[in-house]
């Protein structure tokens, strides 16, 4: 039985990322019909730097040298969201309002609730005839990429402005965008498991809580500044040691190979490599990160000087899938997975600090890895490429798109040509199509051998490959790993695998619904000892994945193999997007006096859901409405 894992989400995020690139594409045309106009055309965009880095990296002491500076000749203008900070003389700076150079942007950040007011406030600027250039001062949680999204034709923030007129890729052309990195503390942050509101407040309002910017963890909010920039600043070069310096360097060239790196102490540096240079590059920029370098090329980014200082990077590939249980077994060892970091993120932080001797026995067995990303293949999960996302000690894995095997030509997402087509096409291998590990791995003394062998062990076995089929039902395999959600498409047959510690996600489509009809139970009969230390296995039923507790369906007993059956209709929910999945979830109770660890749980017995999904006829309203009202009570009917 197949189903649409979150289908609709993934295809509008593709949709999305096909419409980025095409923006990117004008983007880059208007920036080179702009740079090419005279500086005396009245009509001409006015050029832009963006300043991105934590608090404390030095951005705002660039800020004062380039004001301060009669190097450059321009008139500037400012534009900063937290002004608290930039103490200068005030007849050098004060608000727009009054023909000078600052304009500050309060209660959020220029990334995203307020990029309407930078669309407002630089088409201000640019009426006053009064500026040559606007320098843009993000705050420590602004992503850049999303700040220089403004600055392109894209459909997102085409509602920003009145009219089409004022529109930022009209009147302004993004020139350089610039990284403060601060050598001092670089090192701390990327290795950091603290959110961004625990240890800064720039750029955040009074009611940024929940899934707000600062919830980010500060290594990866890091990492995107540093491999989106195309110049990135090494400040504080005089308080660290020259090997600090060079470390530092030669990692960052490793994750963003095409930005030009430059040390700096208290911001000095030449101007001209920060005004007016004319030369960011959208498509580059997105295109530059050293992740992606390193799979385009085929080859690793490590050589040279990156050598000489440790900084290595390689390519993981092959053509089987992950064992889900193994791979989030040996990945936990190195990193915390997303969603247990964001479900807990303090007590997550300590837990990694009590073990913090393993943690250097690893990095002495495998070295110290920094950056991942890539794509990977999980059994159980076939019909999807799962993207592998790592900075610091966090580790994302989520299900990003149908592999290019299971969705017809004419559908394939990004692909601009027939040269585009005949390189994926290269990539379908027999039975198991384009699916395939890949994955960059950037750090400090990897051990490429060690990782390799461990991951290894982490695929697959060859006899394990005899019974695999990319159509196994959904659960076949024990998955920790965050559960997918599946919206079905009726009218159809459903056959899911639930474990302790193994939900199921579940989502029922409009103008359908779901028949929950048999419950089975499976214990392990290689063990007997652990069955018979199983008193229960409660089935449960919660209204959306974040519940504590929902409604019980059933009890199984351990005997080798039980069934249930029971009738029950689930209608679509109301609830709000990220609730309108259900949660199937089972719940092993021991016998008294027994204890089972977590792995024991996970492995010791299985539960078998099945069911169907039917057209929903509005005939049948009153009838279903009832059955919803059985369901709330928790009665098996």
């Amino acid at each position: 039985t197949t189903a649409a894992s979150e289908e609709d989400t993934i295809m509008t995020e593709k949709r999305k990322q096909q419409e980025k690139a095409q923006a990117a594409d004008a983007c880059d045309k208007k920036a080179r019909v702009d740079t090419a106009a005279t500086d005396d055309d009245s009509s001409a965009a006015i050029p832009v730097t963006i300043l991105s880095g934590f608090l404390g990296s030095g951005k705002t002491t660039l800020l004062k040298h380039i004001l301060t500076s009669k190097d450059h000749g321009l008139k500037i203008a400012v534009i900063v969201n937290d002004m608290s900070e930039l103490n200068i003389d005030g007849q050098t700076i004060s608000a727009v309002k009054t023909k000078r150079e600052v304009v500050t942007l309060e209660n959020g950040c220029i990334c995203c609730t307020l990029r309407g007011d930078l669309v407002r406030e630089i088409n201000n600027i640019r009426k006053l005839n009064s500026f040559d250039y606007i320098l843009i001062e993000s705050t420590g949680v602004a992503e850049p990429q999303q700040v220089a999204e403004s600055f392109c034709v894209d459909p997102e923030t085409e509602d920003l402005a009145p009219n089409p007129e004022q529109m930022l890729w009209n009147v302004a052309r993004l020139d350089t965008c610039v990284t403060v990195v601060d050598l001092v503390n670089f090192a701390g942050y990327l290795s950091s498991l603290k959110r961004f509101q625990d240890v800064f407040q720039d750029g955040l309002d009074d009611s940024d809580e929940g899934d707000g910017e600062g919830e980010k963890s500060i290594s990866e909010l890091m990492v995107e500044q540093v491999e989106f920039a195309n110049v990135i600043l090494l400040n504080k070069t005089d308080l660290v040691s020259e090997k600090k310096i060079q470390v530092t360097k030669q990692l960052i060239k490793t994750l963003n190979p095409k930005a030009q790196v430059i040390e700096s102490t208290y911001g000095k540096v030449d101007l001209t490599n920060i005004l007016n240079t004319k030369t960011f590059d959208m498509k580059e920029a997105e295109e530059s990160t050293g992740w992606l370098v390193s799979l385009q090329d085929g080859v690793t980014a490590s050589h040279g000087e990156a050598d000489e200082y440790g900084v290595t990077s390689f390519v993981y590939r092959a053509r089987k899938p992950f064992h889900p249980h193994r791979i989030q077994k040996f990945m936990s060892q190195f990193f915390c997975f997303a969603e247990d970091w964001s479900a807990s993120a303090k007590e997550v932080e300590l837990e990694v600090e009590a073990k913090a001797e393993d943690a250097k026995k690893l990095e002495k067995t495998y070295g110290a890895i920094l950056r991942s990303k890539g794509m990977c293949w999980i059994a159980g999960r076939d019909g999807y490429l799962c993207g592998w996302a790592q900075s610091g000690r966090i580790l994302q894995l989520t299900m990003n798109a149908p592999w290019y095997c299971e969705t017809d030509e004419e559908d394939w997402v990004g692909v601009d040509s027939e040269e585009d087509r005949e390189a994926i096409r290269g990539k379908l291998d027999g039975e198991y199509g384009d699916r395939r590990q890949e994955i960059v791995f950037i750090g400090t003394e990897l051990k490429r051998e060690a990782l390799e062998e461990g991951l290894n062990k982490c695929l697959l076995s060859d006899d394990e490959m005899q019974e695999h089929t990319v159509t196994v039902p959904l659960g076949t395999y024990p998955d920790q790993l965050r559960p997918v959600g599946l919206g079905f498409e009726g009218p159809m047959s459903i056959f899911l695998i639930a474990r302790h510690g193994q939900n199921q996600h579940i989502r029922v489509l409009p103008g359908t619904y779901l028949s929950l009809e048999n419950l089975a139970l499976n214990v392990w009969d290689d063990d007997e000892d652990l069955a018979r230390s199983i008193r229960a296995v409660k089935v449960w039923l919660d209204e959306s994945v974040q519940a504590e507790k929902g409604v019980l369906i059933a009890t199984l007993r351990p005997e080798r193999y039980e069934q249930h059956s029971m009738s029950l209709n689930l209608l679509p929910s109301d609830g709000l997007e990220g609730e309108t999945y259900r949660r199937i979830r089972v719940e092993i109770v021991p016998r008294k006096g027994v204890k089972m660890s977590p792995e024991e749980l996970l492995m010791s017995c299985e539960v078998h859901i099945m069911g169907k999904v039917e057209p929903f006829s509005y005939g049948e309203e009153e009838e279903h409405s009832d059955e919803d009202d059985h369901e709330a009570c928790g009665h098996k009917h």
